[in-house]
């Protein structure tokens, strides 16, 4: 039997999380390094640790804080689609009958579709939250979960352009800037294969935006007069 090379990967539902906190992480500290590089090597280190960790905190507060809101707007849906199921049946069939007539059921194997779905309340429910709300039960929100992922990843990100800084590097910003690019160009590669978008066009965009990252702590360092 000839095997089938499937073409788009499962998953990825991850991916938008890990890749935000670390492009966050990357160019944040990445503008930062530019903008202080003239500071004392040795207070510079202590500096830029101190910027990736306080980033990270922060990202991991703001990324539970946003999911959990999130979340709670989800529930409440959620309940709203329970009670109206309970208090406003003929809506609500309505609403099913036209969701499942959207798909294409039609006749009779859309009224035994919808008779079957309406006669348990709870298989009911789960048919509006998924048909409606577009919710699936493996997929629902964990804000803890959410929070780490963000902040661990802008924390990795951060250490990227930090180890030039770490080892301190001759040219340490330029060191910096290369080891973001590629990092960058990975990220992109990562993310090409879960889009649309091809490997080098996603890797060329998070190239773009970490170029310019690379100018702005240039010119804020310049305006500064730090260098």
């Amino acid at each position: 039997m000839e095997q089938i090379n499937e073409q788009h990967p499962h998953g990825g539902s991850w991916l938008r999380e890990i890749v935000f906190g670390l492009n966050d992480g990357l160019v944040t500290t990445l503008v930062f390094i530019m903008a202080v590089s003239g500071i004392a090597a040795a207070h510079l280190v202590v500096v830029v640790l101190s910027e990736v960790i306080a980033g990270g905190i922060s990202m991991a507060l703001g990324g539970y804080l946003a999911a959990q809101t999130e979340k709670e707007i989800l529930d409440h849906r959620i309940a709203t689609e329970k009670y109206e199921i309970e208090h406003e049946p003929e809506e609500e069939h309505a609403e099913l009958r036209a969701i499942y007539q959207w798909k294409g059921f039609q006749g009779p194997l859309l009224d035994r579709v919808v008779s079957y779905l309406t006669a348990d309340h709870e298989r009911w429910h789960r048919a509006m939250v998924h048909d409606e709300l577009g919710v699936v039960e493996d997929e629902r929100i964990n804000p803890w979960s959410r929070g780490l992922q963000i902040g661990l990843s802008f924390v990795v990100g951060g250490l990227i352009p930090t180890v030039p800084v770490l080892l301190m590097l001759v040219q340490m910003r330029w060191w910096a800037y290369g080891l973001t690019a590629l990092t960058a160009m990975v990220l992109g590669t990562i993310k090409g294969r879960y889009t649309h978008k091809s490997p080098v066009r996603a890797g060329l965009e998070f190239l773009v935006v970490v170029t310019l990252g690379t100018l702005a702590g240039v010119g804020i360092g310049f305006l500064l007069h730090v260098d």
